[in-house]
Parts: C-alpha cells; sequence; structure tokens
C-alpha cells in the first residue's frame, strides 16, 4: 500500500501537464513543489514558442477563438486551451560588439509566436485541480529511494521532514534536476562544462527604434568588459514591453550585473530611460548531454530534467501528457517506460542525433567563432543586402544554419570566411565547447 499511486516532483510545465493528466485518467497523483504558489511562473522564460511549423518531432497547429488559443499537439495527440492571444513576430535582429545592426525579417509566416507563461501556467495549474490532482507547494524534494515496487520520497515542508511513498514517481524538476543527481541518473551524461545563471528583467517604457522582434546584443563593448550576452524578445503586455534574459558565468551576481550595466550604462541605456520593471526572474542553466534512456527502476525523468537543454514550454508540456500516458501504462502492467523512452528519442533532435545539441547552442554561440572586425564586416553587408524573406526556420536547431546561408550566399564574403561559415554550420559539440573554452579561459 502506498500513499500516491503516482508522485509528481516539480511542477513547471511538465509536471504540472502530468499531474493534470494522471488525475484526469482517474490516477491518485501528488505534485510537490518548492514554490509557494504554484499559479505562477518564477523561472525565467522568454515566452516564445514555434507553432504551425515542425519542430521536435511535433506540429503544433495554433487556432485563436476570441480571447483564447487552442493548440493541437497533431503527433503525440492531445490538446490544450491557452486563456489569451498568441502574437506572431517577423523581424529578429543582432548588434555587435560595437553595435554594428543586422536585420532579418519575413514577409508572411512569423519566426515564432510570444505568449504569456504566467497565463499558461495558472491555465494548467487551474486544469489540474479541475481534474482532481492534489498538489503539496512550498515543499523542498530531499532524496528518494526505491524497491521493486515502490518509491519512498523524503520531503521537507516548513522546516519538518516528511516521507511518502508511490508506486511511480515522475521527475520533472529542471535542468538541474536534483531527483537526477541523488539518484545517479546523470552519471552516463556528458558534462560540457558549460555553467552560468540567467537573470530576466521584464521591463515596460522600453523605447527600441527597430522593428518590433527578438534582439541578440554580444560583445564586451556592450557590457562594460564584462563577457556575456542579453536576448530581448517582445512581451505579449503590448508595445515597449520586452523580456530581457542574460547569458554569463558564476558568480550569479555576474548575471545581475550584466543587466544593470546594460540598461543604465551601456551605448543602448537611453532605450530603458523610463523603463520600468515588471518582475524578476532566474535560473540557472548546465548543459549535460541528454538522458538516452530516461527512465531509472520506477523513476521516470520528463521534460528538461531529462534534456540536454531547455525543452521551451511547448515541449515540456508535451513531455508532461507522454508522461503521464506512459505511466498509467506501467500502473498497468505494460512497458510505459520503454514507450515513452522510443517517443523521447523520435522527438527530440538532440537525442537521436547528438550533432543537434551543438546545433542548439549555436544559436548563441555562433558570434564567438569571429573576431569583433570579422562581425561588423558581415553585418554591414547585410545592411547592403537585406534578408527578407517569406518564412524561414528559426528554431534553435536551424537559426545558425540559416543565418551562415544567408552571409554565404553574399559576393562580397571572403572565401575564407565561407569556410568558417562551413566549419559552424557542421561543428559537432565537442568543437564547439572547444571554442566556448578557449574564450572563457581568455
Amino acid at each position: 500500500m502506498t500513499d500516491y499511486e503516482v508522485i509528481v516532483i516539480g511542477c513547471g510545465p511538465a509536471g504540472m501537464m502530468a499531474c493534470g493528466e494522471l488525475a484526469r485518467r482517474g490516477i491518485k497523483v501528488l505534485g510537490i513543489d518548492k514554490k509557494p504558489r504554484l499559479d505562477v511562473n518564477i523561472r525565467t522564460a522568454s515566452g516564445y514558442c514555434f507553432l504551425d511549423q515542425p519542430f521536435n518531432g511535433e506540429w503544433i497547429r495554433r487556432t485563436p477563438k476570441d480571447d483564447k488559443t487552442v493548440l493541437e499537439y497533431t503527433d503525440t495527440g492531445f490538446t490544450v486551451v491557452y486563456n489569451g492571444t498568441m502574437e506572431g513576430i517577423h523581424h529578429s535582429h543582432m548588434f555587435s560588439d560595437t553595435g554594428k545592426h543586422w536585420q532579418a525579417s519575413t514577409r508572411k509566416k512569423p519566426f515564432y509566436h510570444i505568449f504569456n507563461p504566467h497565463q499558461c501556467h495558472k491555465d494548467r495549474f487551474e486544469w489540474a485541480q479541475k481534474m482532481g490532482a492534489s498538489f503539496m507547494p512550498g515543499t523542498v524534494f530531499m532524496n528518494v529511494t526505491q524497491s521493486e515496487s515502490r518509491v519512498e520520497v523524503k520531503v521537507r515542508q516548513n522546516g519538518k521532514d516528511r516521507y511518502l511513498t508511490c508506486k511511480k514517481l515522475i521527475a520533472a524538476d529542471g535542468l538541474v534536476s536534483k531527483v537526477a543527481k541523488v539518484t545517479g541518473a546523470n552519471k552516463a551524461r556528458t558534462n560540457f562544462g558549460m555553467k552560468g545563471p540567467t537573470i530576466e528583467y521584464e521591463l515596460s517604457g522600453v523605447e527600441c527604434p527597430y522593428d518590433r522582434g527578438d534582439m541578440f546584443f554580444f560583445g564586451s563593448g556592450n557590457f562594460g568588459g564584462r563577457a556575456g550576452g542579453i536576448i530581448m524578445v517582445p512581451s505579449c503586455h503590448g508595445e515597449g514591453v520586452y523580456r530581457m534574459e542574460t547569458m554569463s558565468v558564476l558568480p550569479a551576481s555576474t548575471a545581475t550585473d550584466l543587466i544593470e550595466f546594460f540598461t543604465k550604462k551601456s551605448p543602448f541605456a537611453h532605450w530603458f530611460k523610463h523603463a520600468e520593471i515588471i518582475e524578476v526572474s532566474g535560473v540557472v542553466i548546465e548543459f549535460l548531454s541528454p538522458m538516452i534512456v530516461p527512465y531509472l527502476g520506477n523513476i521516470l525523468f520528463a521534460g528538461d530534467s531529462a534534456a540536454f537543454g531547455e525543452c521551451l514550454y511547448q515541449c515540456a508540456v508535451m513531455c508532461g501528457y507522454k508522461a503521464a500516458e506512459c505511466v498509467q501504462k506501467e500502473l498497468e502492467g505494460k512497458k510505459g517506460y520503454d514507450e515513452y523512452t522510443q517517443w523521447w528519442g523520435d522527438h527530440f533532435e538532440w537525442v537521436r542525433n547528438p550533432k543537434r545539441m551543438a546545433d542548439y547552442t549555436k544559436r548563441v554561440l555562433f558570434p564567438r567563432f569571429f573576431t569583433v572586425k570579422e562581425l561588423d564586416f558581415l553585418f554591414d553587408l547585410s545592411e547592403k543586402n537585406p534578408i527578407v524573406v517569406d518564412e524561414a526556420d528559426a528554431s534553435p536547431y536551424d537559426f545558425t544554419k540559416m543565418v551562415m546561408e544567408q552571409f554565404m550566399a553574399m559576393p562580397e564574403v571572403p572565401e575564407e570566411l565561407k569556410q568558417r561559415m562551413q566549419f559552424i554550420i557542421d561543428a559537432d559539440m565537442a568543437q564547439v565547447a572547444q571554442v566556448v573554452g578557449k574564450v572563457q579561459k581568455a
């Protein structure tokens, strides 16, 4: 006899979806999370998703309905309702170390859509409660032990330790999963040595002079000599509102230093003269190779806990749904975990093709393959040869390939640079990590 049939550690988008779906199927489930409130998002989440295009083995069909949006996962086979509208973004920008500007635009199909992570999370929480899921907020996961037929979870709530039992456990506690660490599930994973804090500000009153779109700022010149970068994405809260996310190294204070310098002292500080902070969130990113087999005994690792990088909201929700479906099969005596493993490998590109780990990170790391002078040269050329297409694949996997191919098509680019760009397109994770390591040591 156990306290619950299933316990879910971590109630982010994957864990919350798993809780709701398990409860909908009549399974006694408990969601545990350290957050005191489960209807709000406190983790950095830029609020963009890739719809009406293939991404991680899924095609999500978006259907606006008044002030709501229906999202149909056409391959995995389920539908969720988001109580808000989504805006398509047609412009993408980059700014070099010296302030040179690059822009790409689409005429018809947007690069991606933006949404409100808070609303999305609130929607899933309210739905999960309605389905009958139980939750234990303000509770810290401490440890877990398991036998052939049950799992015992040690948690701490209000300074007191508690022990709970279940038949199956879903670990959905993020990229730095504590469940994975204490169980030894990370032993077979490669640590690429890239770890750092991220701070995200959402700001209103930003006076940006460029077309509404995402913006990538890099180079020490923009950050007072500090290494790092900032991604600025339009917020669903309207014109002049942006979510700004840092890319930085330890200690954690570096992230705050980056964004404070950028908004107050950088060449772009005048954009933020009248800006106001709406909210601040944060997270620590650590890059490990993905779990090839995302389960250990009775424990299934869902979403980011088994991933190389962020699954993003859209795919984390997908993982939560599939985890619930497969855990139910396990409870029925079927090989549900093997089914989830097959699905995980078939859908997430970084599992079935290790090079896609490198492609995913190149979205923000490719500038490190060039000198400041070379990037300024390329950005100047793009001003003369605007990149405007009907549609483009802007997913993290293929964005850099698209940019490099656009540069390579410009006749003024010398052959040596074209060869470098081809190298970037072809580079695997070891080659990317080597370049990043050299920059960090410098």
